[in-house]
């Protein structure tokens, strides 16, 4: 049997996960029926989707023994695969509405994956209102490298309605994974590396230093019912936009569309916490993703490095809090222009530091609070996608939780819509849903203030 060993950065994730912090991802992709589908439409998607037993690498791949610290973790082929425990059929109780769907994939998105088994699950949904059903996928990052299966669930759809055609995601090999074969890790290698890039390192720790935004010693996050120390439990909400609303904002203000992202999580969080008369007097911070490679000339690899953007949640004014949020990303960007390209690698890791080092027991207590939600933003499909004739009309990122993180916020693009998914730990967010409502009042009134300041001018 070959086995594979896991990679360090695929390991953390092994490493950080507890009762209180599945690590699993997930998404919820919402279809159209044909106008003309049969009756029995779902079912013979179903039994379609059951047939295709071709199951390859990573899908069929399982932990061959349970995650120690002292161990070095492999994958191996799980030769007993039982397929019909990963891709499941449910339905929706009536009436089949959001609500409905809401309480169902949250319930799904609280258990953690059994790490017996290959780590992942899929979920056809139906009952789903207006002649549509859903599919849930959740997946463990540590055999998807990024932990994204946004683009494992687009990449088993169509961009055309009459094809027919249907290859299950469990019968693609990821894009990231195509040219990496089953090579496993050599620690002398990793050693060796590391050894010849100390320089590098302490040009990362200087960089990291010299930036307000990451440095250990810079802008921390208050204390906030965000930061309080989570059980597996979540709720999820969602929100959609149409692009050229949020583009059209973005233009006016002169800003990037991630920028107006960031705001309309502001002001959603300001008001929801305002309510509850817990809002804290400093601003609250954001951690987001960056891909190094936009801002180091001459890099062609794709190096993520956690950011921190000030979400000027202290200021009452809209336009205000708009032009601080977007100073905020413009110094990040500034620093990162400067940032030397033999750093890369290290910056990425030193950049995360503070995030790993909370998730260690009975440290993070001790770790300074650096950030109080995660916002993230992808860039999907520019056009509409089909399943076996069935339109995508809707898909949600649902994000993974740390501990004392308790709320994600994660957008990604798609055939001219703007999708949310919003991830919250149940217990500590009650009414997760108001803080989708208010990012939906907070881009109207965006409008109206920025309509009336461009009349003004004129």
């Amino acid at each position: 049997m070959t086995k594979t060993t896991l990679s360090p950065l695929d390991t953390r994730w092994l490493a950080f996960e507890s009762k209180g912090t599945p690590m699993h991802t997930g998404c919820l992709a919402i279809f159209k029926k044909p106008a003309k589908a049969d009756a029995d439409f779902l079912q013979t998607l179903v039994h379609t989707f059951r047939s295709k037993k071709n199951v390859g690498v990573p899908w069929n791949q399982k932990l061959t023994k349970p995650f120690k610290l002292t161990r070095i973790p492999r994958m191996a082929q799980d030769r007993d695969m039982d397929l019909g425990y990963h891709f499941r059929h449910s339905a929706l109780p009536a009436p089949g509405g959001e609500k409905e769907l809401g309480i169902l994939v949250s319930r799904l998105h609280s258990l953690a994956l059994d790490k017996r088994r290959p780590l992942w699950e899929c979920h056809l949904i139906e009952g789903l209102e207006n002649n549509r059903f859903a599919i849930y996928m959740k997946i463990h990052p540590c055999i998807l490298k990024g932990g994204n299966p946004i683009n494992t669930v687009m990449s088993m759809l169509s961009s055309s309605a009459n094809n027919k055609e249907l290859s299950p995601l469990w019968t693609i090999k990821p894009e990231q994974d195509k040219d990496q074969g089953n090579k496993d890790v050599d620690l002398g290698e990793i050693v060796s590396t590391f050894s010849s890039n100390v320089l590098s390192v302490g040009k990362a720790a200087k960089a990291i230093f010299d930036s307000p935004t990451t440095s250990f010693f810079g802008l921390k996050a208050p204390r906030s019912y965000l930061n309080k120390t989570t059980n597996s439990q979540r709720r999820f909400a969602t929100q959609q936009y149409d692009l050229a609303r949020i583009e059209t904002l973005s233009k006016a203000a002169d800003c990037s569309i991630n920028t107006i992202i960031a705001y309309l999580c502001s002001s959603a969080l300001r008001r929801f916490f305002k309510e509850y008369n817990a809002l804290p007097v400093k601003p609250l911070m954001a951690s987001a993703p960056l891909n190094l490679t936009d801002y180091v000339q001459g890099n062609n690899k794709e190096t993520l490095a956690t950011i921190r953007i000030s979400l000027a949640t202290d200021i009452a004014d809209p336009v205000k809090r708009l032009k601080t949020i977007t100073k905020s990303v413009q110094d990040i960007k500034a620093h990162l222009d400067k940032l030397p390209k033999d750093t890369l690698s290290s910056y990425a890791i030193l950049s995360s530091a503070p995030l790993l080092a909370g998730q260690i027991y009975g440290l993070g207590r001790l770790v300074p609070n650096m950030f109080n939600v995660g916002i993230s933003s992808l860039i999907g499909s520019e056009k509409p996608l089909y399943l076996h004739g069935a339109k995508l009309e809707a898909i949600h990122p649902m994000a993974h939780l740390m501990q004392n993180s308790a709320l994600s916020i994660d957008c990604v693009s798609y055939a001219g819509t703007m999708n949310i998914g919003i991830t919250g730990a149940r217990d500590t967010l009650p009414r997760i849903q108001r803080i989708a409502l208010y990012m939906d009042q907070a881009l109207a009134a965006l409008e109206d203030q920025l309509s009336n300041t461009k009349g003004e001018a004129a």
